[in-house]
C-alpha cells in the first residue's frame, strides 16, 4: 500500500495511534503534517520522519479551537499544496478505571461538567472542526480519504463507566456515516477506526495488576499497539480502500466478539 504523492494531516501524532500513523504513511511517500496540541512531542515526531527521508512539518494544534485547526489545514497546504488525507486521531480520556473521584470521566450523577465538555469537545468536536476546515481543502484537491477514530467503549461497557468518553465515541461513529454519505459525490470517503485496549499514552500509567486484567479479556492474549492502528489507517488512506466509505472498523483483538 503507497501513498506516493499525497499529502495528510494527523491530529495528534505527537504520540502514540498518530506517531506511529506519522511515521508509516511518510514511509509509504506522503507528506504529512503532524498535528498535535504538544509543540514539543509534535515537533519531535515530524523531525524523526525528516531524519528517515520522509516530508513533514509540525503544528501545534487544540483539535477544539476552530482557529487552530483551520491553521494546520491552511499550513498544511501552504507547505505542501494540498491535502488528502485527514486523520482523526487526538483524543483525551480522563480514565478513572471505576474509582471515581473529581476530575475523572465517571457516571454522569458523578460526572464534573467541565470534564464532560472538554472529553466532547476533543473527541467529537475536534472531528467536526477537522473536516469543516479540512473537506473544503480536499474538494479542492478532487477528493481523499477522512479517517475518525472511535472506541469500542462506544460498542460495550467495559472496566468502569466513563459517560463523556462513552457518548463522545459514540457520536464519531454516528457523524462518520452523515460524513461518509454526504460527501462521496466529492470522492471524498470517510471511515472509522474503533480500537480496543491499544498501550499509548491516552491509558495512562498503569498497574501491572490492571494490564493483566485487561489483557485477560482479550481474546488474542494482548494488548494492541500503535503500530497495529497505523497499518489499519494505511490500508484506509490507500487506494486498495477506493470503494470503501462509511465502514466502521473494529480493531480489539477480539474484544468485542466476547
Amino acid at each position: 500500500m503507497r501513498l506516493d504523492g499525497r499529502v495528510a494531516m494527523i491530529t495528534g501524532a505527537g504520540s502514540g495511534q498518530g506517531k506511529a500513523a506519522a511515521k508509516l504513511f511518510a514511509e509509504r511517500g506522503a507528506a504529512v503534517c503532524v498535528a498535535e496540541i504538544n509543540a514539543k512531542n509534535g515537533e519531535a515526531t515530524a523531525r524523526e520522519v525528516r531524519d528517515a527521508g520522509g516530508r513533514a512539518i509540525a503544528v501545534t494544534c487544540d483539535v477544539a479551537s476552530a482557529e487552530q485547526v483551520k491553521a494546520a489545514v491552511d499550513a498544511t497546504v501552504a507547505e505542501f499544496g494540498k491535502l488528502d488525507v485527514l486523520y482523526n486521531n487526538a483524543g483525551l480520556w480522563y480514565a478513572a478505571r471505576g474509582n471515581y473521584r473529581p476530575g475523572f470521566d465517571a457516571p454522569s450523577p458523578l460526572l464534573e461538567e467541565h470534564i464532560w465538555d472538554r472529553t466532547i469537545a476533543v473527541n467529537l468536536k475536534g472531528i467536526y472542526l477537522g473536516c469543516k476546515y479540512g473537506i473544503p481543502a480536499m474538494q479542492k484537491a478532487g477528493g481523499g480519504s477522512i479517517i475518525n477514530t472511535s472506541s469500542v467503549a462506544a460498542l460495550r461497557v467495559g472496566r468502569g463507566a466513563s459517560d463523556a468518553y462513552t457518548a463522545a465515541k459514540g457520536g464519531v461513529i454516528a457523524i462518520t456515516r452523515t460524513l461518509a454519505v454526504e460527501h462521496a459525490k466529492y470522492g471524498i470517503r470517510c471511515n472509522c477506526i474503533i480500537p480496543g485496549a491499544v498501550r499509548t499514552p491516552l491509558v495512562g500509567e498503569m498497574t501491572p495488576e490492571y494490564e493483566e486484567a485487561v489483557r485477560q479479556t482479550v481474546p488474542m492474549g494482548r494488548w494492541g499497539e500503535p503500530e497495529d492502528l497505523a497499518r489499519l489507517a494505511l490500508f484506509l488512506a490507500s487506494d486498495e480502500s477506493s470503494w470503501v466509505t462509511g465502514g466502521m472498523f473494529v480493531i480489539d483483538g477480539g474484544f468485542t466478539a466476547v
